[in-house]
């Protein structure tokens, strides 16, 4: 990959005392960045809300960076059960996930944390992991420039509705930590209502010509990256310390309430100890997967 340069948008963030929301204004501010090569794959979870009115405002933070570098970013959008901001606004559509608010209450994080936040790579940034989305572009592209410890290498197969996935992990350096694997299973293409602050409808819409807006409100918002469980076990599979290259496989079936076309598996190796980050990938189950 030759050396790029992108002039993208970082939209800045405002926390406001007593609002429940980070909120991101529409007027952006221009960065330039020069992007060298990389194999680092940055893992964002997002945690989010469609009741949350600034949360499209961090989504589309999220989508800057996956179109810059699609090959350097995986984003994981969680919806913690328990929530104000996550309940469902319409019976036929709940992105709510138990094991999301676990994750979120493992970074710190309670049922009366606002929404957007991120956490990226697992880590702490100025101490804290739960990030606002004004932060997460030079955050993630900071740590693209970390080379992995460890390649991480899928490939999938389905049989009879039985999906398979396996992992060729391929460790670069000496491992003195043991890992853990997690497998993920992500959602797309879920259609539904989102509200949304007044001042991201003009830019949502400019994006979005054919959004259906309500009243602080899409009627038509694609829910995406949506996580909808863990496939085995909450922190994975421990493995210990990789000497050599290593396959770990998951075998699962996708239950009949997604749609397997639209689904995608995330797998993220992870220090057992720290639960930090060491790669991360991700592989479709269908055409229609994002």
């Amino acid at each position: 990959m030759k050396i790029k340069s992108f002039i993208f948008s970082l939209l800045a963030a405002v926390v406001v005392a007593f609002a429940a929301c980070d909120v991101v204004p529409e007027d952006d501010r221009l960065v330039e960045v020069p992007l060298n090569p990389s194999d680092r794959t940055v893992l964002l979870i997002e945690f989010t809300g469609n009741r949350c009115v600034n949360c499209p405002g961090a989504a589309m933070v999220a989508h800057e960076m996956i179109d810059l570098v699609p090959e350097n970013i995986v984003v994981v959008g969680m919806h913690p059960e328990g929530i104000a901001y996550t309940d469902p606004m319409v019976s036929t559509v709940d992105l709510r996930s138990a094991e999301a608010m676990e994750y979120l209450s493992y970074y710190g994080g309670s049922v009366s944390t606002g929404l957007p936040v991120g956490v990226i790579n697992g880590r702490k940034f100025n101490n804290t992991y739960l990030l606002g989305s004004s932060t997460w572009t030079a955050n993630v592209f900071a740590q693209r420039e970390i080379a992995p410890d460890c390649f991480v290498k899928l490939s999938h197969s389905v049989e009879n509705g039985n999906h398979k996935v396996i992992a060729q992990l391929e460790p670069q350096v000496a491992m003195d930590y043991e890992v853990s694997l997690q497998y993920w299973l992500v959602e797309s293409g879920i259609v539904g209502p989102q509200s949304i602050s007044e001042t991201l409808k003009a830019s949502y819409l400019e994006k979005h010509p054919n959004a259906q807006m309500g009243h602080s409100s899409v009627n038509n918002y694609e829910h995406n990256h949506v996580f909808r469980g863990a496939l085995n076990g909450l922190w994975g599979e421990e493995l210990g310390k990789l000497a050599e290259a290593k396959e770990v496989a998951c075998s699962f079936e996708v239950d009949a309430k997604y749609v397997t076309d639209n689904c995608s598996v995330v797998a993220v190796l992870i220090n057992t100890q720290t639960k930090e980050v060491v790669q991360a990938a991700e592989i479709s189950l269908g055409a229609g997967a994002h």
